[in-house]
């Protein structure tokens, strides 16, 4: 499998009667840029027993985010439950985003630093059993998107990124 990776150029220039005008060039890159986000482990698949007297269904899960890049990374979580074909549905007391605690849900990756996060879940013992989906929603924001440069002259966009840690749980 092969992606195609583009970079747009916007740059500000005078045509012959002397009018500003924004000019955009596509590039093409040959290779994927380096990494900027890590995330370990790469998906959360887990089975929870939950059993008669005794809940065995607390689950703990840590995860690492690591930042390769060379700036801070402002990151927001949030957990999206999700049906059994991927796509987002409305949480309830009959999927996970209710009974998931996440800390911390906001934090600031400082360059080549790393972040853990708990996810802890807790099922009531009455919980239906089978298979449950969710997505971990991972946000880079960016505070100061569009930047000049101090002649006037150029223009840089900075974009967020957004990632999904996928989440199964079986229950028995």
């Amino acid at each position: 499998m092969s992606y195609a990776q583009a970079e747009l150029i916007i740059s500000n220039s005078v045509n012959e009667q002397g009018k500003a005008q924004m000019v955009v060039r596509n590039d093409r890159q040959t290779s994927l840029p380096p990494a900027q986000l890590g995330i370990q482990p790469g998906s959360i698949d887990e089975t929870v027993s939950l059993t008669k007297g005794k809940n065995l269904a607390k689950l703990n899960q840590s995860l690492t985010l690591y930042n390769y890049g060379s700036k801070p990374k402002k990151i927001a979580l949030s957990l999206v439950d999700m049906d059994a074909a991927g796509k987002p549905i409305d949480p309830s007391e009959n999927t996970l985003k209710p009974w998931v605690l996440i800390n911390p849900t906001a934090f600031t990756i400082p360059a080549g630093g790393y972040q853990t996060v708990r996810m802890s879940i807790r099922l009531p013992m009455d919980f239906a059993k089978g298979k449950y989906h969710a997505m971990l929603s991972i946000k880079q924001q960016i505070d100061n998107p569009v930047t000049y440069t101090a002649d006037g002259k150029g223009v840089t966009l900075e974009l967020g990124s957004q990632y999904g840690l996928p989440v199964s749980i079986e229950v028995q």
